[in-house]
């Protein structure tokens, strides 16, 4: 793949996990490529979940931050991250006409 495409690649991911900020540099995919981030939506919840049981866990361990716990999320967020980029290159090459 080319660095180009790689670049467009991480871009579309950085769309997707609400890391520009649009309202001041706005992106012209922006208006194709939805933030899973935004108030209710799926990725929303899920993270805000991942937050309070890690809160849960760090007050029962008595601690502000738990090595452990953050190096699970991080992993996680890394893995998701990584089939993200994958599941991209799969479906560039099967709507590839030569595969066909």
């Amino acid at each position: 793949m080319s660095n180009d495409a790689e670049k467009f690649k991480e871009k579309i991911y950085n769309l997707m996990i609400g890391t520009f900020d649009l309202e001041h540099y706005p992106i012209h995919e922006s208006q194709f490529v939805a933030n899973e981030y935004e108030d209710g939506k799926f990725c929303d919840k899920a993270y805000e979940e991942v937050y309070n049981a890690n809160r849960r866990i760090c007050e029962c361990l008595g601690v502000d931050e738990d090595k452990d716990v953050e190096l699970i999320i991080s992993n996680l967020i890394d893995i998701g991250k990584h089939l993200s980029m994958k599941m991209y290159d799969y479906g560039v090459f099967f709507s590839s006409p030569s595969i066909k």
